[in-house]
């Protein structure tokens, strides 16, 4: 009977501390990020001195924290397909794709910002004449001449921010081209 009781005092004292260690959460279950879907907007803008040529935005929504495929979690493809002859005794066609690739992954940080990973390429088409006649870009082969921008972006946003750090020249004409890119949490 008094090893019945023991054992039963035993019990009781221990079902508190049992308790507490089953309500302590491992420290790596505590710092689970939620998934969390985030609308990116990126404006890619060309400007002629302070005229302003155009103006191209992208919008979609990332889910923060999703990994597929390394850090990028959404892909975004748009644009053309331009033919391309090439040279030799047999010619073929072959084809050039013009227009915007957008890589983008968001980590959430421990602070409640938002780490953006971007890879944004962007190539077009030089016109061979301008609008008013002239000719602008010289290709004695009549092969289209395309443009090139590249970047691969780290930035550190908090909901409804917008960076504009990205500014970059053409080499051929002069034009400025100037990348903002503002996230906002979905709710």
């Amino acid at each position: 009977m008094k090893k019945l009781f023991h054992l039963i005092l035993l019990g009781a004292l221990c079902h508190p501390v049992v308790q507490l260690c089953a309500q302590e959460k491992p420290k790596s279950e505590e710092r689970a990020k939620v998934p969390t879907p985030i609308k990116v907007q990126i404006i890619f803008t060309e400007y002629d001195g302070d005229k302003k040529v155009s103006s191209m935005p992208y919008t979609f929504t990332v889910i923060s924290d999703e990994k597929v495929g390394g850090n990028y979690s959404t892909r975004l493809r748009t644009g053309i397909r331009v033919p391309i002859e090439t040279e030799g005794k047999d010619q073929k066609m072959t084809y050039m794709d013009i227009g915007s690739n957008i890589d983008c992954g968001i980590k959430t940080e421990d602070d409640g910002r938002f780490h953006l990973y971007l890879i944004f390429d962007r190539s077009a088409l030089y016109p061979n004449k301008s609008t008013e006649g002239e000719r602008l870009v010289a290709n004695p082969s009549g092969q289209p001449v395309v443009r090139q921008f590249r970047t691969d972006e780290n930035l550190i946003l908090k909901d409804g921010q917008t960076s504009e750090n990205l500014l970059s020249t053409d080499p051929l004409n002069g034009h400025t081209f100037r990348v903002s890119v503002t996230i906002n949490v979905q709710k």
